[in-house]
């Protein structure tokens, strides 16, 4: 019998958790392209204790964790307000599917004919191909519609081909580029959108 995995909304408990899978799949997922060091100066921005747990507090209807029986929290999830250029708090960069990240910006729902953005989606790269991703992604997905939203956009790092790939073949294409600064290097970045 395989070990079961649980999406369910994060809870304090979760934010060791949280950090492990942000370090594993951030290095998986850029170190080919991204020095590590600065990777890990990043990582520690984004996800020190306060800051996760901050998250934690102010989204916990759409941070979502995957808890496996027997490896504990093995990916997460976020969405929510697509964050407008006076938002200061958004933490990351690019939501990269089984892979990838975008920070928690917390807002109301206000503005729902703005699209939805997907602010993370990480999975440990111990876990990647057991549809865990896709099953964050769906569960953040039905938690943005029954907030009132239509649309959802997806920043990713250009060079994130396997989230790219991911966005797609759920049904959110390309739809814009631009740049992004990230891990003190400014990179291209594609948006991926499509309707929830």
């Amino acid at each position: 019998m395989h070990p079961a995995v649980t999406i369910r909304p994060a809870t304090f408990d979760d934010v060791a958790g949280i950090q492990r899978v942000a370090r594993a799949a951030y290095h998986a997922a850029y170190g080919e392209y991204l020095d590590a060091d600065a990777l890990d100066a990043q990582l520690d921005e984004w996800y020190g204790t306060d800051g996760v747990e901050n998250r934690v507090l102010r989204d916990a209807s759409t941070l979502l964790v995957a808890d496996h029986d027997a490896d504990g929290v093995v990916g997460y999830a976020s969405g929510g307000p697509t964050p407008t250029d006076h938002d200061d708090d958004q933490d990351d960069a690019a939501s990269d599917g089984d892979d990838g990240a975008n920070g928690d910006s917390a807002g109301d729902d206000a503005n729902l004919e703005t699209p939805a953005t997907l602010y993370t989606c990480y999975v440990h790269p111990d876990h990647w191909g057991e549809r865990v991703g896709h099953r964050l992604l769906e569960r953040v997905a039905d938690r943005l519609r029954d907030r009132g939203f239509e649309h959802l956009r997806i920043p990713v790092l250009a060079d994130n081909d396997r989230a790219r790939q991911f966005y797609v073949d759920h049904g959110y294409p390309k739809t814009d580029t631009g740049t992004v600064d990230f891990a003190g290097r400014t990179l291209d970045e594609v948006t991926h959108a499509g309707p929830l």
